[in-house]
């Protein structure tokens, strides 16, 4: 069976994963018309070195559960084989390295995280190894985005026809999809647990009985 033609690519924390990510992720899928969405956990984010996450493991593990019954769905436990802390640069240049050439390769992320794209490890090269997918939300107007792309990719250019933003001379591009993102963070479903509240409509069931089984977030 071929593998995925154009492949999204969904990095976070996900401590715990949630119906937010989930739903984010299909409605990325359908608007680009993707192959599929490989979930990569992240094994040491930089951004958080100074506060406590859950194993690996464990993380992997709910999203391996989260996703049952998403055929288009996988995750990707690459970056726990990689040198840490996790920079995406590195993780990109390993799938690029892995998949080929002929992949097209979007890498999601929400506005809040783009809007800080300059602090990134090797920033300017991301765009030469996978396009942007970034998740706008209609109470936060495109001018936000608009104005990051300005500043951090000063020869991408919006081809209003493509509605996309894209480079003459070099590749990649920039997808700017406003959504509205279901109200819901890992921050507080772990602040649920510890006060003892219901998160499964927050979380799929299975993540719900993992998180209580395994006595997550409870410290």
């Amino acid at each position: 069976m071929p593998g995925p033609r154009r492949l999204g690519l969904f990095g976070g924390t996900f401590d715990p994963v949630h119906i937010g990510h989930l739903t984010a992720a299909e409605a990325v899928r359908q608007a680009l018309r993707l192959d599929a969405i490989w979930f990569l956990p992240a094994a040491l984010p930089p951004h958080k070195l100074e506060y406590p996450i859950s194993s690996f493991a464990d993380r992997l593990a709910m999203l391996e559960l989260a996703i049952g019954g998403r055929p288009a769905c996988a995750v990707s436990a690459l970056e726990a084989e990689l040198p840490k802390p996790s920079y995406t640069i590195d993780t990109l240049r390993e799938l690029r390295r892995q998949l080929g050439p002929l992949v097209e390769l979007f890498f999601i992320m929400g506005l809040d995280a783009f809007a800080e794209i300059d602090t990134w490890k090797a920033y300017n090269k991301l765009l030469s190894l996978a396009s942007f997918a970034v998740l706008a939300r209609p109470s936060h107007p495109l001018a936000t985005a608009e104005a990051i792309i300005k500043r951090c990719f000063v020869d991408f250019c919006h081809d209003p026809v493509a509605q996309v933003w894209i480079a003459q001379e070099r590749p990649g591009a920039i997808h700017v999809l406003n959504m509205e993102p279901v109200p819901v963070s890992s921050t507080a479903i772990r602040q649920v647990v510890r006060n003892s509240g219901s998160i499964e409509p927050l979380v799929p069931a299975a993540v719900a009985a993992y998180i209580r089984d395994h006595r997550l977030y409870l410290a």
